[in-house]
């Protein structure tokens, strides 16, 4: 492939082009693909770790590797301590090197590919305290953000310059510049951030010198001062605003001006590799390093402003602290270098996007789930229930519970909005009820499902009760489940709770996930995509889990035998 690179004239850095990478959004449910290594997880290339000393953990890993054939060397046994929660300097400085040196010692080939947690092994990492990365990160935004504010300060005042006088009282000729939202009252400006006070200034002063330069002559010294004004403009808006009032030229003309035309062009193309390169970087683990590349781009797509509006975000995701994360999503990146950001998220590079990426060469993730549950029994039930399932397949009947605030033909909705993961649940029923032979009951209200209403339930995904388990199924043995709430899987183990992983293990079903804190909506697998994935009969419970998910160093976890196949000896598809 052609390597192509963007120069950036301001720090002479070269930033390298790569094509855009294509998400599996699928609006096809059941996938007819192969898994990324040709088939599907096996037992010799499972770890599982435990707990030294616990009798329950050791002898539950022992368990599950009898079961399933995994040999007994690939048990990993460390001291840790008790509790559902892990203090974020006990993974740093104990936990993860010894798993690194364990795996290291014992996979030199790197064939395992994934690792299965146990009893008394933590549930979740708690948040980072303010270390060194931490406030090295947090300088650099910071520094950022003052520098970049303090040259749109110095625009304001050169665009002044070019409006002399008091022009407050002049008429304003409209501009293709994006204006804050509303106006408030003056008492209200301290409400506002730095960015909508400097946007507000430069708004003024962009339109009044266009203005005073407008009745002036095309010629001479104002013409110098005509392309000045677009160098400003193009400062602050990037190459949007070129492209904005280049196609409001190409309206206005209705011959079609070949030289502007081709500016448009030339322009456009310019913005679409920019964009490109944008996507990449968003892909990749974040760094200062990568974040440095990334304001360079974006202000070649959408000036000094669009830079400013993202290291505001950036500095109040900071501010939150979100470094908490399932232990079992951590876990996936033990062998990523140690340097990792760790401010909310980082990729899934198991999704089928990377597959023939260099990142997911670069950056070795293994996969992982979890065998427990509110009592041992339960827990070795996942894997006896499992296997006995799967000779057969999964039978029983599908709900799924929608609010009704999405629509199956809606177009044009948020990725990530309530709209869009509502839609998603209408598109998995459709896709089930007309590629498969399973009952689908829909319910597209904003009430759900009550007591009793699920009989013989197989398969359900719906929201949203918060941390309150509604006992509304029946379920079969071998029932795959999960719901779309933000405290699901807080616990596994604390007597008396109502989240909905921790229910639903007591009552039955065979598999789930969910979130040990507040993971976003966007972080739940698409139920479209995870189900769709399930019913193909083709990967395992993990390796579909991995390949929907998107994320890890985040909240959620997976819960259930990882060799789990409900549907790889059924006969459920339509033919």
């Amino acid at each position: 492939m052609k390597r192509c690179f963007v120069f950036h004239e301001r720090r002479n850095i070269l930033i390298p082009k790569t094509y855009l990478l294509v998400a599996l959004m699928g609006l096809v449910v059941v996938p007819n693909m192969p898994s990324p290594c040709g088939a599907a997880l096996q037992p010799e290339e499972i770890a599982i770790l435990a707990v030294r000393g616990s009798r329950e953990s050791e002898g539950l890993a022992k368990y599950y590797a009898k079961a399933r054939g995994i040999p007994e060397d690939n048990i990993c046994t460390l001291i840790m301590p008790k509790g559902e929660t892990l203090q974020r300097k006990e993974w740093t400085w104990a936990i993860r090197p010894e798993i690194q040196k364990w795996i290291a010692d014992h996979d030199p080939d790197e064939k395992i590919r994934c690792l299965v947690t146990t009893w008394d092994v933590p549930l979740r990492i708690g948040p980072a305290p303010d270390n060194d990365r931490l406030q090295r990160y947090r300088q650099f935004l910071q520094g950022e953000y003052t520098n970049r504010l303090s040259i749109l300060n110095r625009v304001v005042q050169d665009l002044e310059k070019m409006a002399p006088g008091n022009s407050e009282n002049a008429p304003v000729a409209k501009v293709p510049f994006e204006k804050p939202n509303g106006s408030p009252p003056a008492s209200e400006a301290k409400q506002k951030s730095e960015l909508e006070l400097i946007r507000s200034k430069l708004d003024k002063a962009l339109q009044r010198a266009q203005t005073h330069l407008a009745t002036l002559p095309k010629e001479g010294k104002n013409k110098q001062n005509l392309q000045w004004l677009q160098q400003l403009a193009t400062t602050i808006g990037g190459t949007d605003i070129l492209l904005q009032g280049l196609s409001q030229q190409l309206a206005k003309d209705a011959q079609g001006n070949p030289a502007v035309r081709s500016d448009f062009e030339r322009l456009r193309s310019r913005a679409i590799a920019y964009v490109e390169v944008k996507t990449v970087l968003e892909h990749m683990a974040p760094s200062i390093k990568r974040d440095a590349i990334q304001l360079m781009v974006r202000e070649q797509i959408g000036g000094l402003l669009a830079t400013v509006k993202w290291l505001e975000e950036q500095l109040a995701m900071v501010k939150k602290n979100e470094t908490g994360a399932s232990f079992d999503s951590e876990l996936s990146l033990v062998m990523w270098p140690d340097d990792y950001q760790l401010l909310r998220w980082q990729p899934n590079y198991l999704r089928p996007e990377y597959e023939n990426s260099q990142l997911s060469k670069i950056y070795r993730t293994l996969m992982v789930a979890r065998l427990d549950a509110p009592t041992l029994e339960l827990a070795k039930g996942l894997v006896d229930t499992a296997i006995r399932v799967e000779t057969e397949g999964l039978r029983g009947k599908v709900y799924i519970d929608a609010r009704g605030i999405g629509k199956l033909k809606q177009a044009n909705v948020q990725p990530g909005s309530y709209a869009d993961y509502d839609r998603a649940l209408l598109i998995t029923a459709e896709g089930i009820s007309k590629q498969t032979n399973l009952d689908v009951v829909l319910e597209t209200s904003p009430k759900l499902f009550q007591p009793g209403e699920c009989p013989d339930a197989a398969l359900y995904c719906g929201w949203y009760s918060l941390g309150k388990y509604v006992d509304a199924f029946r379920w079969v043995p071998g029932a795959v489940a999960y719901h779309l709430a933000s405290s699901e899987a807080t616990t596994l183990h604390k007597p008396g709770s109502q989240v909905w992983c921790k229910r639903m293990l007591e009552e039955g079903v065979c598999a789930t996930l969910g979130p040990v804190y507040e993971p976003y909506l966007v972080a739940f697998p698409r139920p479209n995509e995870f189900f769709g994935q399930i019913l193909s009969g083709k990967l395992t419970l993990v390796e579909v889990y991995y390949r929907t998910k998107p994320y890890n160093s985040w909240m959620m976890t997976l819960i259930g035998d990882p060799l789990y196949r409900p549907f790889a000896n059924s006969d459920v598809l339509k033919k």
